[in-house]
């Protein structure tokens, strides 16, 4: 494809922005669902629910998570923002996380080789989101050992779209069906003769979406990539020896290393 100054400014610009609502993403989601799962859990037991969302969770501007002041669009510019005010708060002075650069920078080097592989707009917006949609998954995983429906969804949909108008769309389902029906029979054994969940529903719903997006032919690679990082992730650094560990970024990371190293 060839590139101008504009085209690599442009993307850049729209990858940094997806990004940073990505990063907003990983911070709201799992404070509003964790919430209104607990406040379910109350009802159904019939037991008083006295906690409250807190009101700027809902709030549709951005703001500073310790000073609760809304931040104006200098505040908000990808990655400069951060560096600008050397990481803290402009009215506050408090520290930002540093997640918001780091999600920001992820979505950069994911997605910024897809503008030298594709020179189809409709390939490469699909392609964008769809990796926008993996590091979201795979940041919340990391952190609070769940994949969100919605990142499931819209990746599976990506994957479709992005196989439809090829000859590999057979290969996309048959990919889609086999992942998820291998990871729900694998958790089936397991909590028949464990009695325990060895592996989450959420986990079978993003690989049905990532062999849907990778093919048929892709799904022993990612299954093999993802099972040695995540033993080499046990062996080399987990040296607490959690007794929960998230499988979805193992699964993503190897996923979009397939892709790459298949073109």
């Amino acid at each position: 494809m060839w590139l101008t100054s504009i085209n690599w400014f442009l993307y850049t610009l729209v990858v940094l922005s997806i990004g940073s609502y990505a990063a907003a993403f990983t911070v709201r989601w799992p404070i509003k669902n964790i919430y209104l799962w607990e406040k379910e859990a109350h009802a159904l037991l019939q037991l008083p629910f006295s906690k409250h969302l807190p009101a700027n969770i809902n709030n549709n501007r951005s703001f500073c998570f310790d000073c609760h002041f809304p931040l104006s669009w200098q505040d908000l510019i990808p990655l400069l923002s951060y560096i600008m005010l050397k990481g803290k708060c402009r009215y506050c002075q408090s520290r930002i996380s540093y997640r918001y650069p780091a999600i920001e920078f992820l979505h950069l080097i994911g997605s910024f080789p897809l503008l030298f592989i594709f020179d189809d707009t409709y390939q490469l917006i699909l392609h964008t989101l769809l990796v926008s949609v993996l590091i979201t998954a795979a940041v919340i995983d990391l952190e609070h050992q769940l994949i969100p429906d919605e990142c499931s969804t819209i990746a599976l949909a990506c994957a479709l779209l992005i196989n439809l108008p090829t000859n590999r769309i057979e290969s996309s389902v048959l990919g889609m069906i086999i992942g998820y029906g291998l990871i729900y029979v694998l958790r089936w054994f397991y909590l028949t003769f464990r009695n325990q969940e060895g592996i989450g529903l959420g986990d079978a719903k993003i690989i049905a979406a990532l062999a849907a997006w990778l093919g048929f032919s892709g799904l022993a690679p990612l299954l093999l990539c993802a099972s040695l990082s995540g033993i080499l992730y046990t062996v080399l650094i987990n040296r607490s020896r959690a007794k929960y560990m998230a499988f979805g970024p193992f699964l993503i990371f190897s996923a979009m290393m397939v892709f790459y190293f298949s073109l």
